[in-house]
């Protein structure tokens, strides 16, 4: 019977090497998906290796029209009063890339990693950021 119980153990650690393996959401990757609705992303964490180009899949189950918006280095708002008036100089000043995505649709957003380093993602749309609808990408490497 301890014959059993010992190869069990290895069984279990080396599963439990495979699924740290695996990945959970930490590791870098050029592939992201992402859902977005009232008032979330899901996930809201993202790693990324810095200066690769990037795919990610926004689908959007909500109702209404919700942002995936990276914001420039060195730019962390923590309220929308920290956004420009317009969306001009918000373009211009604050965002590295964006986009924006109809209720029930899927679209896919290509762009280079920036550096490493840690940036803000929200969704610019007024009043879904005070809602919740922030998170974070970080470019590795």
């Amino acid at each position: 019977m301890k014959p059993r119980l010992v190869v069990g153990m290895h069984l279990l650690v080396v599963m439990a090497l495979l699924t740290s393996a695996c990945g959970n959401g930490d590791e870098a990757s050029t592939d992201l998906k992402v859902t977005v609705k009232e008032f979330q992303f899901t996930p809201n964490t993202w790693t990324v290796p810095a200066g690769e180009e990037i795919s990610i899949d926004i689908t959007n189950q909500g109702t209404v029209t919700h942002e995936w918006v990276l914001l420039q280095q060195g730019v962390n708002i923590t309220s929308e009063d920290d956004l420009p008036d317009t969306e001009e100089e918000l373009l211009a000043d604050f965002v590295n890339v964006e986009e924006e995505v109809e209720a029930g649709q899927t679209k896919t957003l290509t762009f280079q990693a920036p550096p490493a380093g840690t940036y803000q993602i929200i969704c610019a749309i007024e009043g879904h950021f005070t809602g919740g609808m922030q998170g974070t990408l970080t470019s590795s490497g």
